[in-house]
């Protein structure tokens, strides 16, 4: 599904009007009516809402749903945000409507229609948010605030049309003080703002809505951002056929694990194997090899001589790079600790092996010292940062990180040509041609020692089994997500382990297959 930004929205509204034809306040009325038809499916005639509406064609939908809501029998209250005289266009088309019919519409100008509206949502306690939409760009300050402040503290529901106000539609940046919605009803498309921290975090329950705007708008315009959704992950799942053997799933090699830190070679190793590949080989210090061999015992091993205690030598990369010849995909970094060691090794894995490479953890840790070595790879390369992470690659704060996620994937991914694995409550996938990929399943309780670990394997095993690395990458993104969704609706969030995540994946990846579990239809 395409995701888009406030511009990109603008311009396919556009397309609709001047090129097919499609008048503004149709498609004003089709949201609005997209609006309403949430609204009485959930709603019956006992409830009372209070709407509030901005000056622009947000405003102009909540117009449109105050209509639709009276004729059919609804009692509401209806307010405006400042000046009515400044209404335009469509917005004012649907306004006159209203006052035509009779419908009193309250003006919020000062500290008494503020009182007014305190009250009004005591009595009226369902409110519908139409304020700023995604056109908002500043801070939210004065009466507004205050307006969104008696919203937040006495509405019982809040229903935001497009995007909760206060919420930036392009980045989910807050803008002062946000609509804390239970449910956000969004129009055509999603918007970034929508689905990625911050602002994601007000949405509530996200509806995507029709409304009638002819697909060959949107495909007039070249849309990078796309959320991942069910579909696009059952296609990447590699079959399985009856006349086949280990060989046909794949090799894939790991580097991974280091003295103290075998859990992280265990978990990649298993969720590889979990996820399906054929053959496993992991590259690790013969001083722990006991531990990873007793854990996984499915994984070929691969012992070798180390310089320290658990750290491979660097006289074995001329191995490495020579097995992986035989291989489909290689790991590396789970565990492995930040070494010199690591260092040399990535280097000269980089610039010799020709096999897509997933680096994660300690793998990244030692590139951020010198990202130039990306640029001399022969392969595809998958990075898997979490905001720590990517603040050593990038030499960014976190905080500036976490506040334009999208842009900062994609600006790394373009500049260095590899693919951005961005995890987070809103993991982000950024490709070197651009494209971004936008994750919503997953949970706080994925936010535990090893998660990491098993995404990395995830993708690992998908690579292995023959999927190009983006697709890989998209696909096990979301399998993960949704295997810890799986797990805290049996678990609960607090005592999800990272193992519990190895133990749900082959369960998760059946429904998938077989299109059998519910939880696999929202998005």
């Amino acid at each position: 599904m395409k995701v888009v930004l406030n511009d990109e929205m603008r311009l396919i509204d556009k397309i609709s009007m001047e090129k097919y034809g499609v008048p503004g306040v149709v498609l004003m009325e089709n949201a609005g009516v997209s609006v309403v038809n949430e609204i009485i499916d959930n709603f019956n005639l006992d409830y009372k809402f209070t709407i509030v509406c901005g000056k622009g064609n947000n405003g102009g939908d909540g117009f449109v749903v105050a209509r639709h809501l009276h004729n059919k029998g609804y009692k509401l209250n209806i307010f405006v945000l400042g000046d009515k005289k400044a209404i335009k266009g469509d917005a004012l088309i649907n306004y006159e409507i209203l006052t035509k019919l009779g419908i009193g519409i309250k003006e919020i100008k000062n500290d008494d229609t503020l009182i007014q509206l305190k009250e009004s949502i005591i009595s009226y306690p369902i409110v519908i948010d139409a304020l700023f939409g995604t056109g908002l760009s500043k801070e939210v300050q004065g009466i507004s605030k205050k307006a969104i402040n008696i919203i937040n503290k006495y509405s019982k529901y809040t229903i935001s049309i497009d995007i909760p106000s206060g919420v930036g539609g392009n980045d989910g940046k807050i803008f002062g003080t946000p609509v804390e919605a239970n449910k956000t009803v969004t129009l055509c498309l999603p918007k970034c703002g929508n689905l990625v921290y911050p602002g994601a975090e007000y949405n509530g329950k996200l509806v995507i809505k029709d409304i009638g705007i002819p697909n060959e708008a949107i495909e007039d315009i070249e849309l990078k951002n796309n959320l991942i959704d069910i579909d696009i992950v059952r296609q990447g799942l590699p079959s399985r056929k009856k006349d086949t053997h280990k060989g046909s799933y794949g090799k894939a090699n790991i580097i991974a694990g280091s003295f103290g830190m075998t859990g992280a070679a265990i978990l990649a190793c298993k969720s590889a194997l979990r996820t399906g590949t054929g053959l496993l080989k992991l590259y690790v210090g013969e001083s722990i090899n006991h531990i990873v061999k007793t854990g996984v015992p499915e994984v070929i091993t691969v012992p070798l001589q180390e310089m320290r205690k658990g750290v491979i030598g660097i006289n074995h990369i001329e191995k490495i790079i020579k097995d992986s010849k035989e291989a489909n995909v290689l790991a590396i970094g789970p565990g492995c600790g930040n070494t010199s060691e690591l260092a040399e090794i990535i280097k000269q894995v980089l610039v010799k092996v020709d096999i897509p490479i997933v680096i994660d953890a300690d793998g990244l840790n030692v590139l951020s010292r010198d990202k130039e070595w990306f640029l001399e790879k022969k392969s595809k390369i998958v990075i898997t940062p979490h905001i720590g992470e990517m603040s050593r690659l990038t030499n960014m704060d976190i905080e500036e990180i976490r506040y334009d996620l999208i842009k900062v994937a994609k600006d790394f991914a373009i500049k260095w040509g590899v693919i951005v694995v961005l995890k987070g409550a809103s993991t982000i996938i950024a490709s070197p041609e651009g494209e971004i990929f936008i994750n919503v399943k997953g949970n706080p309780g994925m936010a535990t020692a090893g998660s990491g670990d098993v995404l990395t394997g995830i993708i690992t095993g998908l690579i292995a089994q023959g999927l190009e690395p983006l697709k890989a990458a998209i696909t096990a993104v979301y399998v993960h997500g949704l295997t810890g969704d799986k797990v805290a609706r049996d678990k609960g969030e607090y005592g999800l382990l990272a193992g519990d995540l190895v133990e749900y994946l082959p369960y998760t990846i059946k429904d998938i297959v077989e299109d059998n579990d519910s939880i696999c239809k929202t998005f």
